[in-house]
């Protein structure tokens, strides 16, 4: 075994299944908390004050987090094959898909559909294909956009997301400087 390489199926990996479930809670109830009471204080506080700024601020960063946390954990989730609206799906993954991206990545939406969403593989396959906007000069990112089941990536997709893509069995075509992903239908 390569050296600094890890058995699969180790005990860490052990653990991490086994303490997933109990991690997703308490994660959704710090994220509960969290907004909830920074909700009911911010009312409370007077308009335009250092402290009330703050605990604005405060919720949103706590919003960023609930958003982040939810979409990662999701994808340790049992396999479940579902219908979803696509644009949902993608606004719920935009969190994970700006952190693979190594900046914020921005999908217009045109269409509406609704798709099979297999999860967490789907997610999984997205989340790769958004990672080849890391390799794109500093700057804005060229937005992803959604026409109903068929989203297009306006970068190159590594041999991996490709791979991920098709075994969800997304149909890929070029598209001007990227690649055009047609999800199946829900």
């Amino acid at each position: 075994m390569p050296e600094g390489k890890a058995p699969r199926n180790s005990a860490a990996e052990q653990a991490m299944t086994l303490l997933l479930r109990p991690v997703r809670h308490a994660v959704n109830n710090l994220s509960m908390v969290l907004t909830a009471n920074l909700d009911a204080a911010l009312p409370q506080l007077p308009e335009g004050e250092r402290v009330t700024k703050q605990i604005a601020r405060a919720r949103e960063a706590a919003m960023d987090y609930d958003h982040l946390a939810r979409g990662f954990l999701a994808l340790g989730r049992e396999e479940g094959t579902r219908p979803a609206p696509a644009a949902r799906m993608m606004q719920e993954l935009l969190p994970l898909l700006s952190l693979a991206a190594a900046g914020p990545v921005e999908v217009r939406t045109l269409g509406s559909a609704v798709i099979e969403r297999r999860s967490p593989d789907l997610e999984g396959a997205l989340i790769l294909a958004a990672s080849g906007a890391a390799g794109l000069p500093p700057g804005p990112r060229p937005a992803l956009r959604l026409d109903g089941a068929r989203l297009v990536v306006p970068w190159a997709l590594s041999p991996e997301a490709r791979a991920a893509l098709e075994a969800v069995g997304a149909k890929l075509e070029p598209e001007e400087e990227g690649v055009a992903v047609t999800l199946r239908a829900g």
